[in-house]
Parts: C-alpha cells; sequence; structure tokens
C-alpha cells in the first residue's frame, strides 16, 4: 500500500485548501484562454492561461492538467491534438479554444486553488467540499477505533484508508512448496476507503476491501459500497462571472449536505459488520484454489492487456507473483496490489489497489481464460 501523507499532514491541508480555493460561475463567453510569455512550462514554451477578467479574484490564473482534460474534452477538441497544440503551438490553442467559447456559449463552474484553474465543470455540478468529507468520516474512524493506514490528497482526489485491526484472520492461500504439504496463511482484516473529488474526477466513493497484513497490500471492492454523483441543483448564474461564496452561506451549503453527510456514516458504521467481513474471506479462500495452469508470463501478459497496465507496471507484477510463490487467483491479485506500492502517484496506486479487488470478484469462466494463457 502506497503511504502518502500522515493524518496531520492531511488535516493541514484540507484545512489549507479550505480557506485558500475560490468557485465561481462564468459564460464561456466572459473567459479567455490567453498565452502568457512570463509563465513558462517547462522551460520552453509560454504557459497557456485563463483570463477571468476583473470580476475574478486573480484575473489571470495558470491552468492544471486536469481542467486542461476538460476544457478538451467540453469544446470537443481531441486530447492527442489539444495537447500537441498545448506543447507545440499554445497560441493556436487559444484561439483554437476561445473561438469555441464563444460560438458555443455555455455556463460553466470554475474551480480554482492556488492561483490555478483546477477544475472546469458543468454548473449542475454540485461539490463537496473535502473538509466537510473528512469531518463526517474521521469521528466514525476514531469511534469504530479504525486504524488509518493510508491517505493523501491529490489534485484529483482525497483519499482515507482504514483497516479494523481488532478483526484480523487468518485466511489459507495455498501450500508451501516443496513437499506440499504446509498450508499457508495470510493474516487479513476488513479494510475501508473513502474518497472524494472536488473536481469531478469521479464520484464520492465509500467501499470495502482486505488489507494483509504480512505485505500490507490492500485490496478494494466496489460492490455493497456507496458512491455519490456530485450533480443537484443548478448555480444561480448572471452574466460574467459570479463568486458562488458570495451567494451560498455557509449554513446553506452545510444544510444542503447534511443528509448526505449522514448517509456517509451509516454506510461506514455497516460496512464493518462481521458477515461482510466472512464474504470477503471465502472470496479470497477460493481465489487461492483457483491455480495458475498456463504459463506464468503468458498468463501476467494476458492480464496486463486486460486490465490496462503499463509495461513497468506488467513486469513489476510478474516479479512479485514468482517472488510470492502463490501461483494462482489469489497470488495474482496479491502481485497487482503489491505493484500499486510502486506506482508513481497515489492516484494510480488506489487504480491498481481496485484492480487486485477486480481480480478476486473474476467470474470463474473469465479467470479461466487468463489462467490457460500458453
Amino acid at each position: 500500500m502506497k503511504i502518502g501523507r500522515s493524518l496531520q499532514e492531511l488535516a493541514g491541508e484540507i484545512a489549507r485548501q479550505k480557506v485558500t480555493k475560490h468557485d465561481y460561475v462564468a459564460s464561456t463567453r466572459a473567459v479567455e484562454m490567453a498565452v502568457w510569455p512570463q509563465l513558462v512550462e517547462a522551460g520552453t514554451v509560454p504557459s497557456v492561461v485563463m483570463n477571468l477578467g476583473d470580476q475574478g479574484r486573480f484575473g489571470i490564473i495558470g491552468i492544471n492538467d486536469l481542467a486542461h482534460d476538460q476544457i478538451a474534452e467540453h469544446v470537443k477538441i481531441p486530447k492527442p491534438y489539444y495537447e500537441r497544440m498545448r506543447k507545440e503551438a499554445p497560441d493556436l490553442l487559444a484561439t483554437n479554444v476561445d473561438r469555441w467559447f464563444e460560438k458555443y456559449p455555455a455556463d460553466r463552474l470554475l474551480r480554482t486553488l492556488d492561483g490555478k484553474l483546477r477544475a472546469f465543470l458543468s454548473n449542475s455540478y454540485r461539490p463537496l467540499d473535502n473538509f466537510d468529507f473528512a469531518s463526517a468520516i474521521l469521528p466514525v474512524l476514531a469511534d469504530r477505533n479504525l486504524e488509518i493506514m493510508s491517505c493523501d490528497i491529490t489534485e484529483r482526489r482525497l483519499y482515507i484508508k482504514a483497516v479494523d485491526t481488532k478483526l484480523f484472520k487468518d485466511v489459507p492461500v495455498g501450500y508451501k512448496m516443496g513437499d506440499g504439504s504446509h498450508r499457508i496463511f495470510d493474516t487479513c482484516a476488513p479494510a475501508f476507503i473513502a474518497s472524494n473529488s472536488e473536481v469531478g474526477f469521479g464520484t464520492l466513493i465509500l467501499e470495502t476491501g482486505v488489507y494483509t497484513r504480512a505485505c500490507t497490500n490492500m485490496a478494494l471492492w466496489s460492490d455493497g459500497g456507496m458512491r455519490r454523483r456530485h450533480v443537484g441543483a443548478k448555480h444561480h448564474l448572471t452574466e460574467g462571472i459570479e463568486n458562488i461564496d458570495a451567494v451560498l452561506s455557509e449554513r446553506t451549503k452545510q444544510k444542503t449536505d447534511e443528509a448526505l453527510w449522514m448517509q456517509v456514516r451509516d454506510v461506514l458504521n455497516a460496512s464493518f459488520e462481521p458477515r461482510h467481513l466472512s464474504r470477503r474471506l471465502e472470496r479470497l479462500e477460493l481465489a487461492a484454489g483457483n491455480r495458475i495452469e498456463g504459463k506464468v508470463q503468458k498468463v501476467v501478459e494476458v492480464a496486463a492487456t486486460r486490465f490496462a497496465l503499463n509495461s513497468t507496471e506488467q513486469e513489476s507484477v510478474l516479479r512479485h507473483l514468482i517472488e510470492g510463490g502463490s501461483l494462482s487467483q489469489y497470488g495474482l491479485h496479491a502481485a497487482v496490489t503489491r505493484t500499486a506500492q510502486d506506482a508513481v502517484d497515489y492516484d494510480r496506486a488506489t487504480e491498481l489497489e481496485y484492480l487486485g479487488g477486480r481480480i478476486i470478484e473474476l467470474p470463474q469462466t473469465e479467470w479461466e481464460q487468463i489462467s490457460l494463457a500458453a
């Protein structure tokens, strides 16, 4: 499991962002993409910026990668061409974007942080604040004496991953190589992930998984939890740019989300019921009995293609599968979740932990297609 930040560091960053971020609703006719020579990306070409005009708090601001992706999708410029213009001809990119902004005007939610546009969203997007989310989650974790094993906040998401260390159980996952008479056990406990995005990168997530103590791996399942889209009533709009913080009082925003946070706490409390843990551990034990029948390297290649692993991740999975010594569906899942520790960023590490869960949940026929690869 990739560790990320300490809980204290996470809390400090959430609090800092709460007072630093600002939101605006604007017609695309009221904003402008421009080339700003004073800002240089990688010391090569002038930076593309967003001009919010006189009504914006910052006027001219930078644009992060996620906001660029969202702008490209909105104006329907194919991402490879958008990125080529961004790197090689930023003036051409600004001209293209502004032309489509003007021709097809639309009201958008612009989310900013630290002098950058961090999200370019539909005006129906309902912001769920990380500060409120953490305030709903952390007291429940504390009440249940759950141990937070990993947490982080990236440009895309907030993550909190916790384990109930009181419920560790031994799970049979195979037999020792050699005489084959010594059974191998992993010690596992129920795990929980709470995740939120303020910038349109997926839904609010509350889901469960399993944590393995010996290798500190976590596999996450996407069933039986809660996912909530950030869509609600449209924001009140006026011409130009409007600061949402000036429209909605803190009390109004708190009341709007109060019912949701109650659901969040209820789902979290229900996630550690013994029956859920028993079902997870049964799946792990069944997966340990599903042997890899084909050539190990070929099996990993097939899995890499099926689950979109890059070449570095594929090599890491193969190495960890062989080193782990469990040539089974369980062993493949463990190799993938171990590879998560080597991921370049926390977002990708979490995606690999979900992939580990998907491998455990594969229907038997689909697993056989992978395991028989030769």
